[in-house]
């Protein structure tokens, strides 16, 4: 399996927009023994340099907060690079670990919610259940998968995702990402 053919911009979807997260799913693999990564280097996998920049420059602040050494990707793979590229970036890179971002899926969901009857007794409940209107919500419902790469044998080590409601600020929605993603990676021994 080769790290690089998977950091290909996979589509122009809000990368990381999403304002509270829930993880869904996580594996760690139980062969790599670390060592725990002081280094990182954030991709986010995206076509819009806007938000590659906004998700990688907000993500690389929160894990530098947490005390780890970390840079985005962008600063050294031009934009809309290819796998090609990206791999003598990397391999200049004294990073230790990748940790990339991708969005896995995003549907439209909607939410209803019934309209709240009146009081005032059975006849008073029924009219006002009757003429009540339901309360409907589109929203999108974002899953996003972040992957650990080890750098020496360019293999996955951890992966987790994640869920979330969809959102418009990509730098406040990438703060709420880092702070369920970091003390994950912590937990597990992935970073120090």
């Amino acid at each position: 399996m080769n790290l690089f053919r998977y950091l290909a911009p996979l589509g122009a979807v809000l990368l990381g927009a999403c304002s509270t997260f829930s993880v869904s799913n996580q594996w760690k693999d139980p062969s790599w023994t670390g060592p725990s990564a002081d280094n990182v280097l954030v991709v986010g996998i995206t076509k819009s340099d806007t938000y590659r920049h906004i998700f990688e420059d907000t993500f690389v602040q929160q894990l530098r907060a947490a005390g780890v050494q970390a840079k985005q990707s962008y600063a050294q793979a031009p934009a809309g690079a290819m796998s090609e590229k990206l791999e003598g970036i990397i391999k200049n890179t004294d990073a230790q670990v990748i940790l990339t971002t991708r969005v896995q899926r995003l549907e439209q969901k909607l939410r209803v919610t019934p309209g709240a009857p009146g009081l005032g007794g059975f006849y008073g409940w029924y009219g006002s259940a009757w003429a009540s209107t339901p309360d409907v919500t589109q929203y999108d419902a974002v899953t996003l998968e972040t992957t650990a790469w080890d750098m020496k044998t360019q293999k996955v080590i951890w992966s987790v995702t994640t869920e979330g409601v969809g959102a418009s600020n990509i730098a406040k929605a990438t703060q709420d990402l880092a702070k369920t993603i970091i003390p994950k990676l912590k937990a597990d021994s992935i970073i120090r």
